[in-house]
């Protein structure tokens, strides 16, 4: 069977991945990963039915689910050029439309659109992974919160004991600390407070430590180099933009549509480090 792909990350097609060997990582009701064989990258394959992730390649249902139902875990890969060569299918990429995950921050942030965000977030009852509510969250202090401050701050130390904490914690695919993280680098790209010293320590430590999933580390490893779901790309865009409250609640409520607690955990990482720079 040949099938087409119908959106691509760009990604993905800029980067010359000649060719290489991957394997099925994971497989599930609605989608499935790929990874390479040196195991330091993920690829999603979904139908077009999600948000676009980062890594992901989508295909119309009714190709997804032909292909979903011929594919095996560890089943081998032959990615060359611009296709997929599974056991029995081919996939081909050159015909999907590009699409970017990488957060581009030219405009400020406008206080009267974050402020919507924190109003709205302070009456949100879903749970984190920590078993808090949102409201409860942002507004007392606990464990998960008190990590994600530490990265925030400038010292190394303190920013290897918020690592320590988080990463890996928490039960699940992406767990509810690394959401945290993924939230936590969002927001300081879009406060425009990246630091150096803490990408430099969280690349080490998921380069050379298995410190929790691959699923999660793809994630992290994404949003080190500025990638992320959709949902957050269109907070971030809700937040630059002079957005109503509808609008904000919309694009927050979409970040916490994603998994059982993993949305709310990565705006709980998002919502902790934005009050921490506020209050500076």
């Amino acid at each position: 069977m040949f099938v087409n792909a119908r959106f691509i990350d760009e990604n993905l097609l800029t980067n010359d991945i000649g060719v290489q060997k991957w394997h099925v990582h994971s497989k599930y009701k609605s989608s499935f990963n790929l990874q390479d064989e040196r195991k330091q990258q993920l690829v999603v394959i979904t139908t077009t039915n999600y948000p676009f992730m980062p890594n992901g390649i989508y295909l119309d249902a009714t190709d997804f689910t032909n292909l979903l139902e011929t594919v095996e875990i560890n089943e081998q890969i032959i990615w060359q050029q611009n296709s997929l060569h599974f056991s029995n299918e081919h996939l081909f990429l050159m015909h999907g439309k590009p699409y970017s995950s990488k957060i581009e921050r030219t405009e400020e942030v406008l206080t009267i659109s974050l402020e919507k965000l924190l109003s709205y977030t302070n009456t949100v009852a879903k749970e984190t992974g920590s078993q808090n509510t949102l409201a409860n969250f942002v507004k007392v202090g606990n464990l998960f919160s008190e990590a994600i401050q530490y990265l925030c701050l400038e010292e190394q130390s303190q920013q290897e004991s918020g690592l320590d904490f988080l990463i890996g914690r928490g039960p699940g695919l992406t767990p509810s600390g690394d959401d945290m993280v993924v939230g936590h680098l969002a927001a300081r790209i879009l406060l425009k407070e990246e630091n150096s010293t803490l990408i430099n320590l969280l690349t080490e430590l998921l380069t050379e430590q298995f410190l929790t999933t691959d699923i999660s580390k793809h994630y992290l490893l994404c949003a080190l180099s500025g990638r992320f779901s959709e949902p957050v790309r269109n907070l971030v865009t809700a937040l630059t933009t002079n957005s109503n409250e509808e609008e904000i609640a919309h694009a927050a409520e979409a970040i916490m549509s994603v998994g059982h607690t993993s949305g709310v955990d990565l705006l709980a990482g998002l919502i902790t480090t934005i009050k921490f720079y506020r209050s500076k």
